[in-house]
């Protein structure tokens, strides 16, 4: 069991994690919410994201941009921000 839990520790898997998520909630509000489907840019967006994090992580390892749960808010910060410019 706890290797299960170092593995859920390690910050690619959470940003991984985040991004996955992210896409299953815009793709659920894109067919069942919203009045039209979102476009393929914006559900870019969120995986652009984590794809800076992960070439931040590579270059800055130990500095604080690097921190995990920053990245983590800001994918679903932009999840959100891309659904409700979708609503309106």
């Amino acid at each position: 069991m706890s290797k299960l839990k170092e593995f859920f520790k390690l910050p690619h898997i959470q940003i991984a994690l985040a991004t996955g998520v992210s896409i299953i909630v815009m793709a659920y509000f894109s067919k069942r919410v919203l009045p039209e489907p979102i476009g393929y840019l914006p559900m870019a967006i969120p995986p652009f994201i984590a794809l800076i994090f992960e070439v931040i992580i590579s270059k800055h390892k130990k500095k604080k941009v690097a921190t995990t749960w920053y990245w983590v808010i800001a994918i679903f910060f932009a999840t959100a921000l891309i659904i409700l410019s979708q609503m309106i």
